[in-house]
Protein backbone atom coordinates (compact mmCIF):
# COMPACT_ATOMS: atom_id res chain seq x y z
CA UNK A 1 0.00 0.00 0.00
CA UNK A 2 1.11 3.66 -0.68
CA UNK A 3 -0.91 7.02 -0.58
CA UNK A 4 0.30 10.62 -0.24
CA UNK A 5 -0.31 12.82 2.68
CA UNK A 6 -2.65 14.90 0.22
CA UNK A 7 -4.86 12.00 -0.97
CA UNK A 8 -4.84 10.88 2.90
CA UNK A 9 -5.56 7.26 4.13
CA UNK A 10 -9.15 7.43 3.61
CA UNK A 11 -8.86 6.88 -0.10
CA UNK A 12 -7.10 3.47 0.39
CA UNK A 13 -9.62 2.09 2.60
CA UNK A 14 -8.20 2.96 6.20
CA UNK A 15 -10.17 4.42 9.15
CA UNK A 16 -7.27 6.39 11.12
CA UNK A 17 -3.92 7.67 10.21
CA UNK A 18 -1.37 4.95 10.18
CA UNK A 19 1.45 6.87 10.75
CA UNK A 20 0.32 7.43 14.51
CA UNK A 21 0.41 3.50 14.73
CA UNK A 22 3.74 3.36 12.95
CA UNK A 23 5.67 5.61 14.91
CA UNK A 24 4.54 3.75 18.01
CA UNK A 25 4.70 3.34 20.98
CA UNK A 26 4.85 7.10 21.61
CA UNK A 27 5.24 8.26 25.25
CA UNK A 28 2.62 10.43 27.01
CA UNK A 29 3.62 13.84 28.54
CA UNK A 30 0.72 14.94 30.96
CA UNK A 31 1.76 18.83 30.71
CA UNK A 32 0.53 20.99 33.85
CA UNK A 33 0.16 25.18 33.10
CA UNK A 34 -1.42 27.75 34.43
CA UNK A 35 -2.28 31.12 32.47
CA UNK A 36 -1.32 34.66 33.81
CA UNK A 37 -4.65 34.45 36.64
CA UNK A 38 -3.14 31.15 37.73
CA UNK A 39 -5.54 28.98 36.53
CA UNK A 40 -4.44 25.40 36.20
CA UNK A 41 -4.55 23.37 33.12
CA UNK A 42 -3.73 19.63 32.78
CA UNK A 43 -3.66 17.68 29.21
CA UNK A 44 -2.14 14.81 27.80
CA UNK A 45 -0.07 15.16 24.49
CA UNK A 46 1.21 11.71 22.72
CA UNK A 47 3.47 14.10 20.23
CA UNK A 48 6.21 14.35 23.36
CA UNK A 49 9.62 12.84 23.66
CA UNK A 50 12.82 13.97 25.27
CA UNK A 51 15.32 15.05 22.57
CA UNK A 52 18.67 16.26 24.14
CA UNK A 53 20.04 15.04 27.28
CA UNK A 54 22.66 18.04 28.54
CA UNK A 55 20.94 20.10 29.37
CA UNK A 56 17.74 17.87 29.07
CA UNK A 57 14.98 19.40 26.58
CA UNK A 58 11.66 18.02 25.97
CA UNK A 59 8.78 18.95 23.08
CA UNK A 60 5.27 18.79 23.10
CA UNK A 61 3.26 19.08 20.29
CA UNK A 62 0.19 21.32 20.79
CA UNK A 63 -2.63 21.82 17.92
CA UNK A 64 -5.01 24.74 17.72
CA UNK A 65 -8.64 24.07 18.20
CA UNK A 66 -9.64 24.60 15.11
CA UNK A 67 -8.18 26.16 11.68
CA UNK A 68 -8.47 29.80 12.43
CA UNK A 69 -5.44 29.59 14.70
CA UNK A 70 -7.56 29.64 18.12
CA UNK A 71 -4.64 27.90 20.46
CA UNK A 72 -5.53 25.50 22.86
CA UNK A 73 -5.26 26.54 26.80
CA UNK A 74 -1.55 24.42 27.32
CA UNK A 75 -0.38 26.13 24.16
CA UNK A 76 -1.60 29.69 25.02
CA UNK A 77 -0.38 29.24 28.73
CA UNK A 78 3.09 28.40 27.74
CA UNK A 79 2.98 31.40 25.53
CA UNK A 80 1.82 33.64 28.50
CA UNK A 81 3.94 32.04 31.41
CA UNK A 82 6.88 30.66 29.93
CA UNK A 83 6.84 27.43 32.15
CA UNK A 84 5.49 23.57 32.02
CA UNK A 85 5.30 20.38 33.75
CA UNK A 86 5.68 16.93 32.01
CA UNK A 87 4.20 14.92 34.53
CA UNK A 88 4.39 11.29 33.96
CA UNK A 89 1.62 8.79 33.56
CA UNK A 90 1.94 5.18 35.14
CA UNK A 91 -0.64 2.28 33.69
CA UNK A 92 -2.96 2.88 36.61
CA UNK A 93 -3.73 6.50 35.78
CA UNK A 94 -4.59 5.91 31.97
CA UNK A 95 -8.23 6.25 32.72
CA UNK A 96 -7.64 9.83 34.58
CA UNK A 97 -5.10 11.26 31.86
CA UNK A 98 -7.37 10.30 29.03
CA UNK A 99 -10.24 12.15 31.43
CA UNK A 100 -8.21 15.06 30.95
CA UNK A 101 -8.31 15.26 26.96
CA UNK A 102 -12.02 16.18 26.86
CA UNK A 103 -12.17 20.31 25.66
CA UNK A 104 -12.97 22.22 28.61
CA UNK A 105 -14.33 25.75 28.98
CA UNK A 106 -10.96 28.09 29.96
CA UNK A 107 -10.16 28.28 33.03
CA UNK A 108 -11.59 24.94 34.39
CA UNK A 109 -9.45 22.46 36.23
CA UNK A 110 -8.91 19.30 34.90
CA UNK A 111 -7.23 17.64 38.09
CA UNK A 112 -10.86 17.65 39.77
CA UNK A 113 -12.35 16.12 36.37
CA UNK A 114 -9.56 13.37 36.66
CA UNK A 115 -9.81 13.32 40.40
CA UNK A 116 -6.13 13.72 40.92
CA UNK A 117 -4.59 16.62 43.16
CA UNK A 118 -1.98 18.93 42.65
CA UNK A 119 1.45 18.56 44.12
CA UNK A 120 3.36 22.27 44.28
CA UNK A 121 6.74 22.49 41.92
CA UNK A 122 9.90 24.03 43.05
CA UNK A 123 11.01 26.33 40.43
CA UNK A 124 7.79 26.57 37.99
CA UNK A 125 4.53 27.62 38.91
CA UNK A 126 2.03 24.82 37.42
CA UNK A 127 1.58 22.19 39.72
CA UNK A 128 2.56 19.04 39.28
CA UNK A 129 0.27 15.67 39.59
CA UNK A 130 0.96 14.48 43.07
CA UNK A 131 -0.08 10.71 41.90
CA UNK A 132 2.30 10.72 39.02
CA UNK A 133 5.89 8.94 40.02
CA UNK A 134 7.75 11.58 38.03
CA UNK A 135 7.61 15.03 36.88
CA UNK A 136 9.77 17.30 35.06
CA UNK A 137 9.86 21.22 35.79
CA UNK A 138 10.32 22.68 32.63
CA UNK A 139 11.11 26.47 31.14
CA UNK A 140 10.08 27.27 27.78
CA UNK A 141 12.94 26.97 25.33
CA UNK A 142 11.68 27.70 22.02
CA UNK A 143 7.59 27.39 20.43
CA UNK A 144 7.82 26.47 16.68
CA UNK A 145 5.01 26.99 14.49
CA UNK A 146 4.56 23.46 12.18
CA UNK A 147 3.24 23.09 8.73
CA UNK A 148 -0.22 23.24 8.05
CA UNK A 149 -2.10 22.14 5.50
CA UNK A 150 -5.04 23.92 3.65
CA UNK A 151 -8.25 23.90 5.87
CA UNK A 152 -5.98 22.31 8.71
CA UNK A 153 -5.30 22.70 12.22
CA UNK A 154 -1.77 24.23 12.92
CA UNK A 155 0.32 22.34 15.63
CA UNK A 156 3.33 23.41 17.27
CA UNK A 157 6.37 22.33 18.62
CA UNK A 158 6.58 23.13 22.51
CA UNK A 159 10.76 23.10 23.30
CA UNK A 160 11.31 23.10 27.27
CA UNK A 161 14.13 23.16 29.33
CA UNK A 162 14.31 20.72 32.56
CA UNK A 163 15.08 22.52 34.97
CA UNK A 164 13.89 20.29 38.04
CA UNK A 165 12.92 16.71 38.49
CA UNK A 166 10.85 15.10 41.16
CA UNK A 167 10.93 11.28 41.13
CA UNK A 168 9.14 9.17 43.86
CA UNK A 169 11.68 7.15 45.41
CA UNK A 170 9.89 3.79 45.83
CA UNK A 171 11.01 3.48 41.77
CA UNK A 172 14.37 3.79 42.35
CA UNK A 173 16.56 0.69 43.21
CA UNK A 174 20.74 0.46 43.06
CA UNK A 175 20.65 4.34 42.23
CA UNK A 176 18.79 3.78 38.78
CA UNK A 177 15.21 4.39 38.04
CA UNK A 178 13.36 1.15 37.89
CA UNK A 179 10.81 1.58 34.77
CA UNK A 180 8.62 -1.54 35.12
CA UNK A 181 7.44 -0.11 38.56
CA UNK A 182 6.99 3.13 36.80
CA UNK A 183 4.73 1.35 34.22
CA UNK A 184 4.71 4.55 31.90
CA UNK A 185 1.70 4.60 29.31
CA UNK A 186 2.57 5.21 25.97
CA UNK A 187 -0.20 5.44 23.13
CA UNK A 188 -0.34 3.80 19.90
CA UNK A 189 -2.50 4.12 17.07
CA UNK A 190 -6.09 5.16 16.72
CA UNK A 191 -7.42 5.21 20.27
CA UNK A 192 -5.15 2.25 21.20
CA UNK A 193 -2.40 2.55 24.59
CA UNK A 194 0.01 0.31 26.09
CA UNK A 195 1.67 -0.19 29.22
CA UNK A 196 5.76 -1.67 29.41
CA UNK A 197 5.91 -5.22 31.41
CA UNK A 198 9.32 -6.37 30.09
CA UNK A 199 12.63 -4.83 29.71
CA UNK A 200 15.93 -6.16 27.99
CA UNK A 201 19.77 -5.07 28.58
CA UNK A 202 21.41 -4.41 25.41
CA UNK A 203 24.95 -2.87 25.77
CA UNK A 204 26.32 -0.72 23.53
CA UNK A 205 29.06 -2.74 21.17
CA UNK A 206 32.58 -1.39 21.46
CA UNK A 207 34.38 -0.08 18.19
Amino acid sequence: MFYTIEEGPLARGLQHNPVNALVAPRPIGWVSTVDLLGRVNLAPFSYFNLVSADPPVVVFAPNDKDCQGVAKDSLRNVRETGEFVVNIVPWQLRFAMNLTSAELAHGENEYLTAGVTQAKSVLVKPPRVNESPAALECKVYQIVALPRRRGGRRSHAVFGEVVGVHIDDMVIEDGMVNTLKIAPTARLGAFEYSGIDRIEVIPRPRA
